[in-house]
């Protein structure tokens, strides 16, 4: 009984390291020495849609097709709220599973970027609501990703749309 408690023990001081361990976020390139005024905010707001054109390709592929789509309720969380205030950069990804039924488990935020857990945690708790029509099998894996980014030269552009409201 002795080593099944020591390895226990082993795994549960190694648990938490992994679990807060961040990643950190490196910003994809975007001209922002560019003449052209709005170049920047234009770049970003093209990452942003490569990314959400992303989520909706991978989801095409498993045939899913959504019942319930929830949104993040950013004014209930407000730790995610100041993260999308203070205009932290960074991603993350939530990778989840579907159940024959259309019930979404297992929905785990991962590759989380330093200062973007509170987010992440918002979204992982939204996706969980989602729910699809009925499979015939499990579709397990799944990841659905996010990318916050704000151009140097704001004119406001990015906080005209809330910034976690896109797919």
């Amino acid at each position: 009984m002795r080593p099944f408690a020591s390895v226990l023990m082993a795994l549960a001081l190694a648990a938490p390291v992994a679990v807060q361990a961040q990643a950190a976020f490196e910003r994809p390139k975007c001209p922002a020495a560019d003449t052209t005024p709005g170049a920047e905010s234009r770049c970003i707001r093209d990452v942003r849609k490569q990314w959400q054109e992303a989520n909706f390709a991978a989801l095409q592929k498993t045939g899913l097709v959504f019942k319930y789509m929830a949104r993040p309720d950013v004014e209930a969380s407000p730790a995610a709220k100041a993260v999308l205030e203070q205009k932290t950069e960074g991603s993350f990804t939530v990778r989840f599973s579907v159940a024959p039924d259309g019930t979404v488990y297992n929905a785990a935020a991962v590759d989380v970027t330093d200062g973007m857990a509170p987010l992440a945690k918002l979204w992982a708790d939204t996706i969980s609501q989602w729910t699809f029509l009925k499979t015939a099998a499990a579709v397990t894996d799944l990841e659905h990703r996010r990318i916050y980014m704000y151009p140097a030269d704001d004119d406001g552009e990015s906080t005209r749309k809330a910034p976690g409201s896109s797919f």
